[in-house]
Parts: C-alpha cells; structure tokens; sequence
C-alpha cells in the first residue's frame, strides 16, 4: 500500500521555524525505526513553499498510524494532506472496469 503526502509551508516566525526542524527530525528518526513504512521518495518545491513524499506502508492500520503520527506532529508548522494511491499497474484493472461501465 502507498501514502502520497503534499504539504505546503505554513507562514513562521525564526522561532517557529526551528522548533519545527527539531520536530521534524524527530519525525524523520521515527519512521526510520518503523519496519511497517518505507519512504520511496521525498521532493521539496525549489522555492520551498511545499513538497510531497510517498510511502510503502504494511497494511491499512500501517498507514493510518503513519498519517496520524504525523498530521498530528507536523500540523501547527506545515498543511498536509495524505491519501492512499496506486501504482499505474495496480490501478489499470480497476480504471479498466470502470471505463467498461460506460460503455
């Protein structure tokens, strides 16, 4: 199962910015520990109002935990949105049958 997570940069103070990179860190630490999650990737906006990151989690109670953990870590610094998605070959099928819907 995959999370993709976007988040866009609140505004903050000196003081907010680095207590949000303590907070990070931590985060980072944390999944690094995780055997349920793997990050795939990770990308910064150049200008570094925003990014987004993908995940390979164990099941769906891997990737609740991993979304809460950090919706909840992160918020007060960053807004984010993390769903589920699918690769190309896992969605074929499903996008497949619903186009035969139509038909």
């Amino acid at each position: 199962m995959l999370v993709c997570t976007t988040w866009k940069a609140r505004p903050l103070s000196p003081e907010q910015a680095q207590r949000m990179m303590e907070v990070w860190g931590k985060t980072e630490a944390r999944e690094a520990e995780l055997t349920s999650s793997e990050r795939l990737c990770w990308y910064i906006a150049v200008d570094g109002s925003g990014g987004v990151t993908v995940s390979r989690v164990a099941d769906a109670d891997a990737a609740a935990a991993l979304m809460l953990e950090t919706s909840l870590a992160l918020g007060e610094f960053i807004e984010i949105d993390s769903r589920v998605v699918l690769d190309l070959d896992s969605a074929m099928g499903p996008i497949t049958t619903a186009v035969a819907y139509a038909a």
